[in-house]
């Protein structure tokens, strides 16, 4: 009878056992379904920042969901791994995952003070946590912890899952890995830290938002200190040195976001990325964007911008920037700020490569990119592609040409064409490199009628010019819209002698394994010759040196350079256009609606002042040489008058430029003859200014 009862006690138990069991594996099985699998953590790549580099490979900004730069274990210095595993998980070399001899302790810790002041975590069920699993805090969510912990340590060697570690986990300030806390804390490399800035990071994973040495500095030192203590307890530094680094501070670098500079080129960037690989490789791929801009150019491009800006609107009383503020919604593609605007674009001629760009004044309030997305009429600054038409086809800089009232009667139209100068004057018969200096209207309106619209129009699109464009006389005027980058890119055939290079924002794309998947070489072609860009460029450094563009020089600004203004009739849009031999610079200011900026704003007052400041900010990074001449060039004396070899009795003589073959055959008869001299009046550069 005994017998049986023991027998029927062993059998309750063992079916009690079975059914805790049972449960058990069910429980296993239910919280299994949804656990990463044993490939999924095998093959797992944590999300990684996407770097927008300079032309330098210096880091403009970064796409992220959480910012993070992965580094192998051997560039994390011994000093941070062994004090996060000695605080961490000290017998993390030693156990399967989950440390039993921990969690006992910790449960009989715990109870002993009657509160939890103590977690049982590894460093791998950190892992797996941070990993594959949420931050809330369950029994369920443990138990599928310790599952996934089983399977790191199966998949994974234990130094591997210490580097997943130190790359995965959260060190506050939106940062994620050991790499990007220490540029963000420290402003360097993780491989480059010093032995107190090893035990700071090593301090933060557990309470990153309490130890945050910008929140609570006073906890993140006593928490370091720990770590130090810790590392001399175990022998892993000397008395020494543990004294000399307790008597350090915190040394962090002042809390600061990353900038970005140049919203409106990171923007193009962001766009073409997404359209072509995706917005997961956008933001979590870790790749490295190696582009075009020059963070040196940028800067002084923001600068130039917009302390012009701002003098203009205290000078004239306009709507400024501050103002405006507040009833423009932020982030709106759509919205049009009532305060002036500014584009520029900065080109480098022989390469396409775009050092910097300006989209507008406040990327917050409009994404619109005024430099690549408005079209606005150019004005003068369109005169250029007439004068090189005109230059190709046999016309010099020593040409003569009227100006005078001109009426040309156009065929089906009713009113015959009258255009007029800026100043509403009359200067008589004058050189084609005098009337381009001084922005001629109606000698350019007659050197149209003479070479034809339809061939302005096919030498601008060669050019670079991507609108349509109406072969009517009031082309030479700028009557067409235009984008800013097109017209820059024009202009840099002529920098270029001769040849159209593509527009380039990305030079390569290296993906996180650094393997190069796109690289971007130079398009390159020539549209027209050497000498013709040659001379049309120097007909062209006359608009700077002595024309409407002479307040680049008044600045200060003394490297060769040539370039054009523009001002439509009615002062809604200012231009200026000008190069060197190294980099290209177009410059619009307006307002998104067509309205007058104010009476007489032209493109010589408000838009050159703006390049020439943004041209000084570069002097540094550009080489200041002159423009390379080609063969078959030649230099001749001739009268500035009237463009004929010059005689000693030439009141004003200029060694002019000409294509081999084309220069004048005559003297100058009006002074041989001993005719009346004509003294050379030179006009009030700051004031005249063409359409």
């Amino acid at each position: 009878m005994a017998k049986k009862k023991v027998s029927n006690t062993f059998l309750v138990i063992l079916a009690v056992a079975a059914f805790i069991l049972g449960i058990g594996f069910a429980a296993i099985i239910r919280l299994s379904t949804d656990l990463p699998s044993p490939d999924e953590i095998k093959n797992y790549q944590p999300l990684a920042s996407t770097k927008i580099l300079d032309c330098k490979e210096r880091l403009i900004c970064e796409f992220f969901q959480q910012r993070r730069t992965p580094v192998p274990l051997s560039q994390i210095p011994p000093m941070l791994k062994d004090g996060l595993i000695l605080v961490e998980d000290k017998r993390f070399y030693s156990h399967w995952g989950v440390d039993v001899i921990r969690i006992f302790g910790a449960a009989f810790y715990n109870l002993k003070s009657m509160r939890k002041a103590q977690g049982a975590s590894t460093i791998t069920q950190q892992l797996a946590r941070n990993m594959f699993l949420t931050q809330k805090k369950t029994f369920a969510r443990k138990f599928k912890e310790m599952l996934v912990a089983f399977e790191l340590e199966r998949a994974y060697s234990k130094d591997e899952i210490l580097e997943l570690y130190l790359n995965q986990v959260w060190f506050g300030q939106g940062v994620y890995g050991v790499q990007a806390a220490s540029q963000v804390y420290f402003n360097k490399s993780v491989q480059d830290l010093s032995l107190t800035q090893c035990a700071l990071i090593a301090a933060l994973p557990k309470a990153p938002q309490y130890y945050s040495p910008y929140v609570n500095p006073k906890a993140a030192l006593n928490r370091r200190n720990l770590f130090l203590r810790i590392l001399y307890k175990n022998n892993k530094i000397t008395k020494p040195e543990l004294d000399k680094a307790l008597a350090q501070p915190l040394g962090v670098v002042p809390k600061s976001t990353l900038h970005n500079e140049a919203p409106y080129f990171i923007e193009e960037i962001r766009k073409y990325l997404a359209d072509k690989y995706g917005d997961d490789f956008v933001y979590k791929s870790g790749a490295t964007i190696y582009s075009t801009l020059d963070l040196d150019m940028q800067r002084s491009a923001n600068s130039a911008t917009e302390n012009n800006l701002k003098q203009i609107e205290k000078d004239y009383n306009l709507p400024n920037r501050k103002a405006s503020y507040d009833t423009v919604a932020v982030f709106d593609s759509l919205a049009k700020p009532a305060y002036l605007q500014c584009a520029l674009i900065a080109i480098d001629p022989k390469t396409g490569y775009i050092r910097a760009m300006i989209g507008g004044r406040d990327f917050r309030q409009s994404q619109f990119n005024r430099a690549l997305q408005a079209k606005r009429q150019a004005g003068s600054s369109f005169k250029p592609f007439v004068y090189t038409t005109a230059i190709d086809q046999g016309f010099t800089p020593a040409t003569l040409e009227l100006d005078e009232p001109l009426t040309i009667n156009i065929a089906g139209v009713k009113a015959p064409y009258t255009p007029t100068d800026f100043d509403h004057q009359y200067m008589g018969e004058m050189t084609l490199r005098r009337a381009l200096a001084l922005s001629r209207n109606i000698v350019a309106v007659r050197l149209i009628s003479n070479v034809t619209p339809e061939a302005v129009v096919r030498y601008a699109h060669s050019m670079g010019i991507t609108s349509p464009l109406q072969p009517y006389y009031s082309l030479a005027l700028g009557s067409c819209d235009v984008s800013l980058i097109d017209m820059t890119k024009s202009f840099c055939v002529l920098a270029n002698n001769g040849y159209r290079t593509k527009p380039t924002f990305i030079i390569k794309i290296v993906d996180s394994d650094g393997r190069v998947i796109e690289e971007n070489t130079i398009e390159s072609e020539q549209v027209i010759s050497p000498q013709v860009a040659y001379v049309v460029t120097n007909m062209m450094e006359s608009v700077i040196n002595e024309g409407t563009g002479y307040a680049v020089r008044q600045l200060g600004f003394n490297y060769p350079a040539a370039g054009k203004t523009g001002t439509t009739d009615d002062y809604t849009d200012a231009w200026f256009v000008g190069y060197t031999p190294d980099v290209a610079c177009g410059v619009w200011v307006g307002y998104d609606q067509k309205k007058m900026i104010f009476h007489n704003a032209t493109g010589g007052g408000i838009a050159a002042p703006i390049w020439g400041e943004f041209m000084n900010g570069i002097t540094s990074v550009v080489s200041g040489s002159d423009f390379q001449q080609p063969d078959s060039i030649s230099w001749v004396r001739v009268c500035d008058l009237t463009g004929y070899l010059a005689t000693s009795r030439c009141p004003k003589i200029r060694e002019e430029v000409f294509i081999t073959g084309t220069e004048p055959k005559q003297e100058c008869k009006f002074h041989k003859l001993g005719l009346p001299n004509q003294e050379f009046q030179a006009p009030d550069y700051r004031s005249i200014e063409g359409f």
